[in-house]
């Protein structure tokens, strides 16, 4: 198990540099509001049953490599119930190779953005800038939540946007997702090596439950989380913050009753089914027993992880037993890894792509 501070001088980044220059300009334009305060994590939920695609397909002559300068265009994921989502897809190119004799990806990462109803499609895929693909070729999977156009800054969300936004919906969603990429990428015959579920900040309390339904998972990566829990983690920040008590007092009441609309009903702006989902999940149990490696990556000064919550996972593994934890903390970073004088979220990229390399022995089964 590894707790460690990082910076951009860590191992052979700044040789690297120089072929990145205007990735890292992209990069560096990034805007926090995909690493939302973690406050949530999916129900215990069933998936939803079988799943069409209505955009690219998962065969490697349908999905583009693209550059950090290019704009991704999205593509259209129906579900079993007629509802749709937005997703993105594309190849993650090593730098060092030569593309025309790529084949077959070796990483699949899905991709579980944070709260709100902005797209993360806006960033994209300058997002995954530092990713140099050392472990391989990476095909990069991101579903939005249902009701989120492709250009949604996320200052105002749509009633039908919060009416779904529950997490048995998301887990839900997000599996039948997953299971129709992989079930293509099996009938046609390949076998990825890893299979990596990225959480940022609120889609960080999904990875472990996914991870639970879809054996093919290799490896979890939480980016602005902790492994806290949502409830305990809002009221300890209520007692640092005397701005948050006020609101930690009203969900407390609002919790207690039981409105006849779960959805229609408000707390904060998210349905009063939303929060009644979240509260109890015990994220550090439910990433134990995923039993899979973890990455963590968390801003030192990140003001929406309560102090002491990077530590606390850290025994949690080292009490379990485990050694499968990669901790790291990035010095005066907040929650979306910038200091007032870095954006730590290339190094983060490039250390999970160098953590993906080290991580020979887990592989991705298809069954």
């Amino acid at each position: 198990m590894k707790f460690e501070y990082c910076s951009l001088r860590s191992r052979g980044y700044l040789r690297r540099q120089s072929r990145h220059a205007a990735t890292r300009l992209a990069a560096a334009v990034l805007l926090p509001f995909l690493m939302c305060f973690a406050l949530a994590a999916p129900a215990i939920a069933t998936a939803a049953a079988t799943a069409e695609t209505a955009g690219p397909a998962s065969a490697y002559a349908a999905t583009p490599a693209v550059n950090a300068n290019m704009k991704l265009q999205p593509a259209t994921f129906t579900f079993a119930d007629g509802g749709n989502a937005l997703f993105y897809q594309w190849d993650k190119q090593p730098w060092q190779s030569d593309t025309a004799a790529m084949v077959s990806p070796v990483n699949l990462l899905f991709v579980v953005a944070g709260a709100g109803c902005g797209s993360m499609g806006r960033y994209l895929p300058q997002y995954f800038t530092g990713w140099e693909g050392e472990s391989g070729l990476t095909r990069i999977h991101v579903l939005l939540k249902r009701h989120i156009r492709a250009e949604d800054s996320g200052d105002v969300c749509s009633e039908a946007f919060v009416r779904a936004d529950h997490l048995s919906q998301w887990r839900a969603d997000q599996l039948a997702f997953m299971q129709a990429q992989l079930r293509q990428f099996k009938q046609q015959g390949m076998q990825p090596r890893r299979v990596i579920l990225l959480g940022i900040s609120e889609g960080a309390e999904l990875v472990p439950l996914l991870a639970r339904d879809l054996p093919q998972i290799t490896h979890l990566v939480l980016l602005a989380n902790a492994g806290n829990s949502a409830i305990p983690t809002y009221r300890a920040l209520a007692g640092i913050y005397p701005h948050m008590q006020q609101g930690w007092d009203a969900l407390s009441r609002a919790l207690v009753s039981s409105p006849a609309d779960p959805e229609q009903a408000r707390i904060h702006g998210r349905s009063w089914r939303y929060w009644l989902e979240i509260a109890g999940i015990d994220q550090t149990r439910n990433l134990l027993a995923a039993r899979l490696p973890v990455f963590a990556g968390i801003g030192e000064a990140d003001t929406l992880i309560p102090p002491g919550a990077a530590s606390a996972l850290r025994k949690a593994f080292s009490d379990a037993g485990r050694s499968d934890l990669q901790l790291r903390m990035y010095p005066a970073a907040d929650h979306g890894l910038r200091s007032p004088d870095k954006n730590y979220l290339p190094d983060f990229m490039w250390q999970l792509d160098q953590w993906l390399l080290d991580e020979r022995n887990h592989e991705a089964r298809f069954w």
